[in-house]
């Protein structure tokens, strides 16, 4: 097989992120990743003691130790990965806070949540953006899964200290990779997905995207969920506590792997799976996982991302496939891509007749408005992939999703 470096490893990077990264490769001590430096680092950065359970404990021990064996960080990447663990540690700490000063937060209800998921690339994050135009759900700000800051109300939801810091780290992010924002747009006050949420129980695909770490990987797709998800249903009350009757609106292509645990924890959602062709989706979603992981490592090889990307997806695609089977449910509208596209004022109409919400003239109107200012974004930037680039063939990819194109024939 081919032997490459990402594509992202070979753009020229900005002076100073590369000079850092030189600098930093001659320092003699590292950024320490031990547990014990990142638990005392967020207790003396917050002046806190109390986190909750200590659920997120192995999942961190296991992230840190397989990064460290395997990831072959570059300097600004293991300082990223630092600041990361420690952030979600402080946002333990200030949540467990806000709960002992407002046991009240508690009781907040959340009630049939709606989870949008799928296949990476499939139109979860664009069916997740015309949900976003309808303010009487209650949807999750890319800024809310970043840190925990001042509980959200309808005075500080779009204007706060944590968008200010989000929107200065989405700029340098975008000076220093251009390309992943091609691929995946950000917004600071935008809708964004649960990753966030389930990074601060140190079980979150992100880590994956953002790194090669093969250790952690299987640990992963092995881990009882319940705790994350626990955890997930702890924050949604943090953050809906003002909101309360609105309905969630909540996206991550990684339920699909844990439906068992969603429903155990949401025994109401009403889940919303989209379904593309494979040959779409996964050559779409390893370019930019090899951007992601070339922004933290010099040593991205196509290929070998690739035959990950592949043996996690199609891994996750049989699991919730298996689920299925097992628990037929009318609680899951399945959703053609080619539909959501071609036809998506209907197609979005049937999904709110289904969730039992009625849809409005001006839910539409903002919708409609919403795809024209998108489609006008995005002329002239194409995210640009291919089958051979990472290695792959078609055959491979359909003997590896035999399963989900017998299923779901109907939807690609």
């Amino acid at each position: 097989m081919k032997n490459t470096r990402s594509t992202v490893s070979e753009k020229k990077r900005p002076f100073n992120f590369n000079a850092a990264n030189l600098l930093g490769s001659f320092f003699p001590s590292k950024p320490p990743l031990s547990e014990q430096y990142i638990l005392d680092a967020a207790r003396n950065s917050t002046g806190l003691q109390d986190w909750g359970s200590d659920s997120f404990l192995e999942g961190m021990r296991m992230l840190l130790d397989s990064s460290l064996k395997e990831a072959r960080l570059h300097y600004f990447g293991r300082t990223s990965l630092q600041k990361g663990c420690i952030r979600s540690v402080k946002d333990r700490l200030r949540l467990e806070k806000a709960f002992t000063d407002n046991p009240d937060i508690k009781n907040t209800p959340i009630e049939k949540p709606v989870f949008i998921l799928g296949l990476p690339r499939t139109g979860t994050t664009l069916l997740q953006n015309l949900f976003f135009q309808d303010d009487r759900f209650r949807h999750l700000h890319y800024w809310e899964q970043v840190a925990i800051g001042p509980q959200p109300t309808q005075d500080n939801i779009k204007d706060n200290y944590i968008i200010d810091s989000c929107s200065a780290f989405v700029d340098n992010l975008k000076k220093i990779a251009p390309e992943f924002f091609v691929a995946h747009d950000i917004r600071p006050r935008g809708p964004e997905e649960c990753n966030g949420l389930m990074e601060r129980n140190f079980s979150s695909i992100i880590y994956i995207m953002f790194r090669n770490i093969p250790t952690y990987t299987e640990w992963f797709q092995k881990r009882d969920m319940t705790s994350t998800y626990e955890y997930h249903r702890y924050q949604l009350q943090f953050l809906g506590y003002h909101f309360k009757g609105k309905r969630w609106i909540l996206k991550a292509p990684v339920h699909l792997l844990y439906l068992k645990y969603l429903f155990k924890v949401y025994p109401d959602a009403q889940i919303l799976h989209l379904h593309r062709d494979p040959l779409k989706a996964i050559p779409s979603i390893t370019s930019l996982v090899a951007i992601s992981r070339g922004i933290h490592s010099d040593h991205v090889n196509e290929t070998e991302t690739a035959e990950q990307l592949l043996g996690l997806m199609s891994h996750n695609v049989n699991q919730s496939i298996t689920y299925r089977e097992a628990n037929p449910s009318g609680q899951i509208l399945d959703i053609s891509f080619s539909d959501l596209v071609n036809n998506t004022v209907l197609t979005v109409n049937k999904i709110y007749n289904w969730l039992g919400v009625d849809f409005t003239t001006e839910a539409e109107t903002a919708m409609s408005g919403w795809l024209e200012k998108s489609k006008l974004k995005l002329e002239g930037k194409p995210h640009q992939y291919s089958l051979e680039q990472f290695g792959l063939d078609e055959a491979r990819i359909r003997d590896s999703f035999a399963r989900y194109y017998e299923r779901y024939t109907d939807y690609l």
